[in-house]
């Protein structure tokens, strides 16, 4: 948590008598300053910790406790946000921050062996793009994502009969650091702007100011480093972008596993439950396989797979710290929903159902925070 003394006041929203919603800066991430006029004390925290609707403010009024559900408080974070863009004259950055942000989730991953193919590497499969050519011979691409119907026909449409395995021929010799500017890449994001180009304002933004970027430790290292590179006129250069895909991968798997599963993403259920074995067993499905992931803020995870006779697939979430009130995630989604992720997933290789559920898992993530940040946008 910040201290008061390195800090500026960008701007305020007073609430009432007892309390004043501040936004400050230093020479880093904006913090929101909770100032308690009473006591005369602030404390500063990430707006991250606005992210929860169930979260409430609690200060301390006279001799009693005064409290402020997110829902009352909402608002006024908004127009703090709105006050600091102006403020900070942040539009040119958040635009900057889109371009950015584009170039890296459109970053291309390569193999030159057919055994690679296959096998492919754990720190190649964080890729919409992967190519491949032989000794001698062009690349071939292969999109590595669930296309819409329109998609589809563009990529058919570009889609060679020479190449190796699917995909589309690159000219000879030729293997572009990122497809963001690749005419194909043009048109699929052209024909689908929400799911491409509209959603990464709100990203940037996010970023800019604070909110989650899943990097280790809870330290927003991922937005920092938006701060750092954003102003430059090299931000865009391959030395950024290799260093802005370092420090921010956890956000960047998450934020490519949302782009590649996203027709499938808008029908998956989530329920939560006291007991998510529990409740997959009173259902009749059967365990498959249970593993331990890291979420949000390095919490840890254990995952179960469950499969209905009829192929329906259900993951349950539970945490091993539980907090206050928390339930386990429950995950569920039709069994050609989950080939449909598996084969995604696979790049073409071999399938991995724990790379898949981790995929799925963090892309549901992004899509909750997305409509959580934008709130405040």
């Amino acid at each position: 948590m910040a201290t008061g003394a390195d800090l500026s006041v960008i701007a305020e929203e007073v609430m009432d008598d007892d309390l004043t919603l501040l936004l400050v800066r230093s020479d880093s991430l904006p913090r929101l300053g909770i100032f308690n006029t009473n006591t005369n004390k602030k404390k500063y925290v990430h707006l991250s910790w606005a992210e929860g609707a169930e979260r409430s403010l609690k200060i301390k009024a006279g001799k009693s406790i005064k409290e402020y559900p997110m829902d009352s408080i909402a608002e006024s974070i908004a127009s703090l946000i709105v006050k600091g863009e102006e403020a900070l004259s942040l539009k040119s950055l958040e635009w900057r921050g889109v371009q950015l942000l584009g170039d890296i989730l459109h970053t291309t991953k390569a193999a030159r062996s057919e055994a690679d193919l296959t096998l492919i590497a754990e720190n190649k499969k964080d890729t919409l793009w992967y190519a491949y050519t032989p000794k001698k011979g062009k690349w071939c691409m292969r999109p590595c994502f669930i296309p819409t119907e329109t998609e589809a026909a563009i990529l058919e449409h570009n889609k060679s009969d020479e190449a190796p395995w699917p995909g589309f021929l690159l000219k000879e010799g030729c293997l572009p650091f990122t497809m963001r500017n690749a005419p194909v890449a043009k048109e699929i994001i052209n024909a689908t702007p929400e799911r491409w180009s509209e959603f990464l304002l709100p990203i940037s933004k996010g970023l800019l100011f604070g909110f989650s970027d899943w990097s280790l430790g809870g330290e927003h290292t991922f937005g920092e480093a938006f701060w750092k590179y954003l102003p430059g006129a090299s931000y865009r250069s391959e030395d950024s972008i290799n260093a802005m895909t370092g420090i921010g991968r956890p956000a960047i798997a998450r934020l490519i596993a949302y782009l590649r599963l996203w027709p499938i993403l808008a029908r998956i259920e989530i329920e939560l439950d006291t007991d998510s074995m529990k409740l997959a067993e009173a259902r009749q499905m059967k365990k498959r396989e249970r593993f331990e992931m890291t979420g949000a803020g390095d919490r840890r995870f254990k995952v179960t797979r469950f499969v209905s006779d009829s192929g329906d697939v259900l993951f349950g979430i539970i945490p091993d710290t539980r907090l206050p009130g928390e339930n386990d995630r429950i995950v569920t989604l039709s069994g050609d929903d989950w080939e449909t992720c598996l084969e995604a997933c696979s790049l073409g290789g071999d399938k991995d159902p724990q790379y898949t559920i981790n995929s799925v898992i963090g892309g549901m993530d992004v899509k909750d925070w997305h409509a959580c940040i934008r709130s405040f946008f």
